[in-house]
């Protein structure tokens, strides 16, 4: 890739994704006017179309193969970057704008489109080459719902919320249905409306109602207005919802350059109380706003202790709460349903987005949202149908409650919400792009960051929308099809899967992992032990390496055990291949010896390797016998062997075992002394 490629990604990244857009709805809307503000804007030499389209391997079958090559060479360099086929994206963008009925297309005719625009042949491009491209759409989705917000709240919609005949090209066209001047006038009709008195968030479709019922379509860009009239009326309607939600009662939905902080709702120790969670990679530890209010950092997450505001009511929850401060707003919108689930982080109920099928929660609605609360209830919820009637101090004046609302079945609850009005039918389960593990009992993420407890595996969360068969160690297992159809993340720890590798598939995507009973975390060194080499050659013994030669010692095992010996070591070599090797000291002491792990440094970076079959074990002051068993057979050699008084320490009936089981293993009167000794002690 040339550099004009490059800086369109990094800027396009910046742009659209930077994180000035902390905890803001983002679209990726990049039209003509657009490209050529950014081009000149940040001095970028060539033009956005033609810097992809020389790329393209036209007349094979994957011609965005070196795109996609690109992206994966980045991704090895950075991980957490935004996917490096933000240009080709930008182009679908640019095609779905053009989308408008003229001499020789219609309005719908948008591989001609994209095919004309990249290749100025409106035929080479076909439908038939889009598919990685809606790939690419929903891997960038996966990754802005990965960084939590920091990077833009996620507005490319989920593959079921697309009309089936737009299942490919509907992510490009989505992002084309908002233009800058359609966000900028959302606020004034926003506003509008709740001078009004309009209960609020109002659900999207009740807004385009609004729009239509009050001649308001003038305001708003030709593809807007024509996305009123078409499918996508219903991911319009859910789109502009999202934002209504989100409106904190300011003049703009995204102040440029200005992180949100939100303001989330605890419930701990039977009161309601606020925090706020910041979305941004740079966390201060206390942050100070207009009108005395203070935020303190909880730990080193990114949620903060908010003092200075009135407790959480009917109506600080009905208005929304707005604080400033330098480059921060602190903001919560008016609603009038609230809903609490365990949080990880703060291990208390607190305020959510959206419905978490199989979990608890809590709900709370204002008397104007409790009618649709309870449709919703009705018809979806396992338990917590009925309202609770106790009368606790906590819950808001008027406002109804139940508790624990369940639902086991994601699909009846998405259904249940698009048949409601009103803040409620904003709450729907987050969208899924792609296969993924969740929760389950890590072992050692240090060790292999997918390692899990066995009995602690985790769930499985399927895709949205998407056909296939999930298969566990390529098997289809009877005992997840009930969580499968409920839309539920389904459940590995079921199934009992025995110690080792692992594999999930789903669509032609796997996922692997691995159980253990337990996980050996080797301790983390202090100190550095090698051996130093002076003129080419490596010392003869291990010593600690001062700071000032470690760079040219070799290094790779550790001594800081090691202590001075008044007597003189005694080394053996033990059979690697044998089935059990002891030592059976004269004072009655017993040990086990494994065999050591063969380090990889060695071979690499010492001329001699250890024999193969042999290893190393030292007697430092100490004599008895050396015990090996092969093939049912016992040897014993003698080191420093001296009279056995197996009375005077360790476990003498353990040793006088041991001694027995092995008698055969000498001819020696010396090891006969010990097999007598033994016998004493069995006596």
């Amino acid at each position: 890739m040339d550099h004009s490629y490059q800086a369109w990604q990094e800027v396009l990244a910046e742009e659209f994704f930077g994180r000035q857009h902390a905890g803001h709805p983002t679209l990726f809307y990049v039209d003509d006017d657009v490209e050529q503000e950014l081009r000149h804007g940040y001095g970028i030499d060539q033009p956005l179309v033609p810097c992809v389209g020389k790329f393209l391997r036209l007349g094979t079958a994957e011609p965005y193969s070196a795109l996609e090559d690109f992206r994966w060479r980045k991704r090895q360099q950075d991980k957490n970057g935004v996917p490096a086929f933000l240009p080709l994206l930008a182009c679908s963008v640019m095609a779905a704008c053009r989308m408008v009925n003229d001499q020789n297309h219609r309005a719908t005719a948008y591989h001609a489109r994209f095919s004309e625009l990249l290749t100025g042949d409106e035929k080479r491009l076909g439908s038939q080459h889009y598919e990685p491209i809606s790939r690419m759409w929903q891997v960038l989705a996966s990754w802005q719902f990965s960084q939590r917000g920091a990077r833009g709240l996620c507005t490319i919609p989920a593959p079921a919320d697309l009309p089936s005949n737009r299942s490919m090209i509907g992510f490009a066209q989505s992002q084309a249905l908002l233009s800058g001047a359609d966000r900028s006038f959302m606020p004034k009709f926003f506003r509008s409306l709740r001078e009004h008195g309009t209960t609020w968030p109002l659900s999207g479709e009740t807004l385009l109602a609004q729009i239509e019922i009050r001649g308001m379509e003038q305001h708003f860009s030709k593809g807007f207005r024509n996305a009123l009239q078409e499918e996508f009326r219903s991911f319009l309607a859910k789109l502009i919802g999202n934002y209504a939600a989100s409106w904190d009662g300011s003049d703009e939905l995204v102040p440029t350059g200005v992180t949100r902080a939100e303001l989330l709702v605890r419930l701990d120790a039977g009161r309601l109380s606020w925090v706020a969670r910041l979305r941004s990679a740079e966390q201060k530890e206390r942050i100070e706003l207009k009108g005395g209010v203070v935020l303190e950092q909880l730990g080193d997450s990114a949620y903060y202790e908010v003092t200075g505001l009135p407790a959480p009511s009917a109506d600080t929850l009905g208005r929304g709460i707005r604080r400033d401060g330098d480059d921060l707003v602190l903001s919560r919108p008016s609603s009038s349903v609230l809903v609490l689930a365990r949080d990880d982080v703060l291990g208390v109920w607190a305020s959510t987005d959206g419905f978490r099928p199989g979990e608890a929660h809590v709900v709370l609605a204002a008397p104007t949202a409790q009618r649709n609360v309870q449709r919703v209830l009705d018809k979806a919820a396992t338990t917590g149908r009925n309202a609770d009637t106790s009368r606790l101090a906590w819950v808001p004046q008027g406002w109804s409650m139940h508790k624990p609302v369940i639902f086991d079945d994601a699909v009846t609850l998405r259904r249940a919400l698009q048949e409601v009005q009103g803040a409620v039918s904003l709450l729907q389960p987050p969208a899924q792009f792609k296969l993924r593990l969740e929760g389950g009992l890590k072992l050692a993420p240090s060790l292999d960051p997918h390692l899990y407890l066995r009995g602690g595996e985790p769930q499985v969360v399927l895709p949205d929308a998407m056909a296939g068969t999930l298969l566990v160690d390529g098997k289809e297992r009877p005992e997840l099809r009930k969580a499968i159809a409920a839309g539920r993340p389904v459940p590995l720890a079921v199934l009992r899967l025995e110690p080792g590798r692992h594999a999930v598939s789903y669509a032609e995507v796997e996922i692997g992992f691995a159980t253990a009973d337990r996980a050996v975390v080797e301790p983390k060194m202090t100190k550095v032990c090698g051996f130093t080499v002076v003129d080419g050659k490596a010392s003869e013994s291990s010593s600690l390496l001062v700071e000032q030669i470690l760079p040219t010692g070799i290094t790779g095992a550790d001594c800081m055990g090691a202590t001075a010996q008044s007597t003189a070591a005694v080394m053996e070599l033990c059979r690697r291949d044998a089935d059990e090797v002891l030592f059976a000291a004269a004072d009655g002491r017993l040990w086990t010896l494994q065999a050591p792990q063969q380090p990889d440094w060695w071979m690499q970076r010492l001329p001699d390797t250890p024999a193969p079959l042999r290893f190393e074990a030292d007697f430092h002051g100490i004599g008895g016998w050396l015990l090996e068993r092969r093939s049912g057979r016992w040897k014993g050699r003698p080191v420093n062997p001296g009279t056995p008084k197996p009375r005077t320490a360790g476990n003498p009936r353990a040793w006088a075992r041991a001694v027995l089981n092995a008698q055969q293993a000498s001819t020696e009167r010396s090891w006969a002394e010990y097999v007598q000794a033994a016998k004493e002690l069995e006596r």
